[in-house]
């Protein structure tokens, strides 16, 4: 992975083989990356994808070893239980630009990937809720 600083926070280029969850959380890491909007595109050999079913309380995962688009990736990247914890969500397309899409468990880099980090001020915290068993943004409440 090679990273460059910006005027809103830096730019990745994964390469191949580089999974791109661990990838946002070295780089968070490295870099004291607390609070950030996440934004890329590029092409994955292999993606697992999930549908959170709220019922059931769980994800529904899937996992595509193919060669895709990564047509959009977007998320967030805050903190769980102190460390950094990427939310990532893609839309992937196939040779027949059909599409999967859903929540990103893993996606492991064919070519490229390019992910622009938006970095903010402050954390971004996750924690539970009341209302189903994830770990949710924790927001400030603003008059």
């Amino acid at each position: 992975m090679h990273t460059q600083e910006t005027s809103f926070g830096y730019v990745l280029a994964l390469e191949p083989g580089d999974e791109l969850i661990r990838s946002l959380i070295e780089f968070a890491r490295h870099r004291d990356v607390d609070a950030a909007i996440i934004s890329g595109l590029g092409a994955v050999r292999a993606v697992e994808l999930g549908f959170y079913h709220l019922a059931q309380q769980d994800y529904e995962r899937r996992r595509f070893d193919e060669p895709l688009e990564a047509c959009s990736l977007t998320g967030n990247i805050a903190l769980l239980d102190g460390e950094p914890f990427p939310h990532v969500h893609g839309v992937f397309s196939r040779p027949d630009c059909t599409t999967v899409g859903g929540h990103v468990f893993e996606a492991v880099c064919a070519v490229t990937l390019e992910i622009a980090v938006y970095t903010m001020a402050g954390t971004l915290v996750r924690g539970p809720v009341d209302y189903c068993n994830l770990k949710l943004l924790k927001l400030e409440d603003r008059p």
